[in-house]
């Protein structure tokens, strides 16, 4: 399970290189079209705008599997290292219900939108929409494998390091 949960992570992450340079190449292709061939790219805004709602939100999952949020770093700064681990705890806890909550509220709205097209690309709003949806479900899922007993390679929420003292 672990082995699959591994894969998946280096599938996302390559997924996100990917968006990340195609974004950038139809951002370029966009301007090299309207000022060298005076002739703009009609699809181009709108297809940057969907990748990069999809960069945004597989990169939060990143940020929150390698512990980099900048709201779970005010738990690191607590002396004690067992209030660390009760609070980060309690941190994956609220984390997890928010992404279920929003997560089916979401996919409820992806039901409500499910025959919305965008403007110009005529892309159905469910797949842009779902970004969401697989963000927070990556998240329940790593929450609930390292309540499981894995240890995440970079869990430092839970194990910090040890605050800075005012004589240091």
């Amino acid at each position: 399970m672990l082995r699959l949960w591994s894969l998946v992570e280096r599938a996302f992450e390559a997924l996100l290189i990917l968006l990340v340079t195609v974004m950038t190449t139809v951002c370029l292709a966009q301007v090299v079209w309207r000022y060298f061939f005076n002739d703009p790219l009609i699809w181009s805004e709108e297809m940057a705008r969907y990748l990069f709602v999809w960069i945004g939100y597989l990169g939060a999952w990143v940020a929150w599997r390698r512990r980099q949020h900048i709201a779970l770093d005010a738990v690191l700064l607590l002396r004690s290292a067992g209030l660390r681990r009760v609070l980060a705890r309690l941190v994956e806890l609220l984390v997890l219900v928010f992404c279920l909550y929003t997560a089916w509220g979401n996919v409820t709205l992806m039901g409500i939108s499910g025959s919305q097209l965008s403007a110009v690309l005529q892309l159905p709003m469910k797949w842009v929409y779902l970004a969401h949806t697989v963000m927070a479900a990556l998240v329940s899922i790593d929450i609930l494998l390292g309540w499981l007993g894995r240890s995440t390679t970079n869990d430092t929420l839970a194990s910090g390091p040890t605050p800075p003292t005012l004589a240091s």
